[in-house]
């Protein structure tokens, strides 16, 4: 927490004392009728969802981080002004802001990346920091595209393939890259894990547009407070649009920056602005709808974001529109301190990103306001590039619980592919692990976020769709002194990966090789196989067994693990 109150009050520490004498009771007179009212001040952590973040379950930080909600001086100079006219029942009120939610995570020397992006939004929201354009935004923050980590997916030499007929691609080739799953057991970039680097991976992107908008929101309570702006009445709106631009010159330009409350209790946050990226100006605009609780941890809401790329990489979209527009939702609900379930969709959509609004231009969005899956490129509207969703069920202040979290290349694309992840944590030992697991799900459009099977050969000659029993399985622990996640017990059981990428998921060996290190070995070769016996290669993933149960389905196996799949 900052500690800025003894540059203001000498005796804060007495004060302190009386705070909680008063916050824990229910005595102390009440105010003089004659009393003038104390300076109204934004309690942020009350109007907006204080201790969200979006972050890879996985990603780590050095250092013990905790959730806490520090108090901003102005509130200080409230209460101070509040016992000075002896207006004892508002300075009870008031102090009962002053004591820190919680949220605390036990110490170790890493914490959870989540922690810190929480507690970015929650230091604006406090005044602990000031918003300023290059930290409390970063255009590349909203711009990152999405990458693979080096063991997933890598391009994969292949000579006699034995699924070749005429016609097809050729006999000897390259595997595209994107398309054979996990395929080493650890990244060599990262020395992770590999479901731990790819997941990580995958979703930095989305998580750094879903905070960044967080964060700018959170900006319309900071400089609210410090111009001495009270939130609106029902019905009403505070325009923040010029101390905005004053906050963020000279890099972002808004114009549109408001607070409302459209009806008692809920309130709805709104801000377009343009900002200069390397290639030329940008257009973004993003809305909140947040509902509090019955307490600082009780409360929901959404999020929308929407942000132009240009046109240096058009992918799908190629013909079709000269640039794109990454359209975004983030629906929340927080039932207690430890209780956070999250919704995240984000699709990459046709258009030049020049139409007001954003969003509902070129995006389709579902009766609950989240963004539709299901709209697709259609001639002049939909999302044709990458659409991911994440499904989270997690104790905030851990990161324990349950993820899913899939995505989809292309609009033309058959299925998609998902990751499933039950992460642990021993309070006691502050030792995490998990399993997590990949394989192929539905059409992103009707994907649940389950895992249905596994494709062995997604794009080589005469490549079969047909989902197999099948799935990828990794047991994976953190290792706090190395900041690592890892096989646990380093153990290569830790692992069931392997298979051939044919129809049949395997290879009889002879004249069939391929490059089995790819990703690992720079640069791609085939030279090693080619020196050695070319040995038989049977399937080595997990299946529909588990223990002594055979289970009818690939999602009921990954159930009988212990995993329950979020909705996403």
């Amino acid at each position: 927490m900052k500690q800025t109150s003894k540059l203001y009050f000498p005796t804060v520490g007495l004060t302190a004392a009386l705070l909680l004498g008063l916050a824990g009771c229910g005595g102390g007179s009440s105010s003089s009728p004659s009393s003038p009212s104390t300076p109204t001040i934004i309690d942020g952590a009350g109007v907006f969802p204080a201790g969200l973040a979006v972050a890879s379950p996985v990603g780590m930080e050095v250092g013990t981080v905790t959730l806490a909600q520090a108090s901003p001086a102005a509130r200080l100079q409230a209460l101070a002004l509040a016992l000075f006219q002896g207006d004892l029942a508002t300075a009870k009120q008031l102090a009962s802001r002053l004591i820190p939610v919680g949220d605390a995570q036990a110490a170790a020397s890493r914490s959870p990346r989540y922690m810190k992006s929480a507690n970015a939004v929650n230091a604006l929201l406090t005044g602990a920091t000031a918003p300023r354009a290059g930290v409390g935004f970063n255009a590349d923050r909203f711009l990152k595209t999405p990458i693979n980590a080096g063991c997933y997916g890598p391009t994969v030499l292949y000579q006699g393939h034995p699924d070749w007929v005429a016609g097809n691609p050729p006999k000897d080739g390259t595997l595209p890259s994107g398309d054979v799953g996990i395929w080493t057991a650890v990244d060599t970039a990262t020395d992770w894990v590999c479901a731990a680097a790819q997941l990580d991976a995958r979703m930095d992107g989305v998580a750094l547009r879903s905070n960044t908008s967080l964060m700018t929101l959170a900006s319309l309570i900071n400089v609210a407070n410090t111009a001495g702006k009270s939130l609106p009445a029902v019905g009403a709106t505070v325009d923040l649009k010029a101390e905005m631009n004053v906050a963020f010159s000279p890099d972002v330009t808004f114009t549109t920056a408001t607070i409302s409350q459209p009806v008692a209790g809920s309130y709805s946050y709104s801000v377009a602005f343009s900002f200069t990226h390397s290639s030329g100006t940008r257009n973004a605009e993003i809305r909140l709808s947040h509902a509090p609780g019955a307490s600082k941890s009780e409360y929901s809401g959404l999020l929308t974001y929407a942000v132009t790329r240009g046109g240096s990489d058009l992918q799908n979209c190629n013909g079709k529109a000269v640039g794109t527009v990454d359209v975004g939702t983030l629906k929340y609900t927080r039932t207690a301190r430890t209780a956070m379930t999250l919704v995240h969709r984000e699709g990459n959509y046709c258009g030049a990103g020049t139409a007001t609004p954003l969003a509902t231009t070129y995006a389709n969005f579902s009766a609950d306001g989240q963004l539709d899956p299901a709209g697709k490129w259609i001639a002049t509207k939909g999302w044709a590039n990458n659409f991911n969703r994440f499904g989270a069920v997690y104790d905030p202040t851990t990161l324990k619980g349950n993820y899913t979290f899939g995505w989809q290349a292309g609009y033309e694309d058959s299925n998609s592919r998902v990751f499933n992840i039950g992460l642990n944590y021993n309070a006691t030992t502050e030792a995490r692990d998990g399993e997590a697991y990949f394989g192929y799900g539905d059409d992103i459009a009707s994907s649940t976020g389950t895992i249905k099977g596994f494709i062995c050969n997604w794009a080589g000659p005469s490549s079969s769709h047909t989902l197999k029993d099948f799935f990828q399985r990794q047991n994976i622990s953190f290792n706090d002194a190395t900041g690592k996640w890892r096989p646990s017990l380093e153990a290569a059981s830790s692992s069931n990966i392997t298979y051939a990428p044919t129809n049949a998921c395997t290879s009889a060996g002879g004249a069939f090789y391929y490059d089995k290190n790819a990703g690992s070995v720079t640069p791609a070769s085939l030279a090693d196989e080619l020196a050695a016996p070319n040995p038989a290669v049977a399937v080595d993933m997990a299946d529909r067994v588990f223990g002594t149960t055979t289970y009818a389905t690939i999602p009921l196996a990954i159930a009988g693990r212990g995993v329950v799949v979020p909705a996403y």
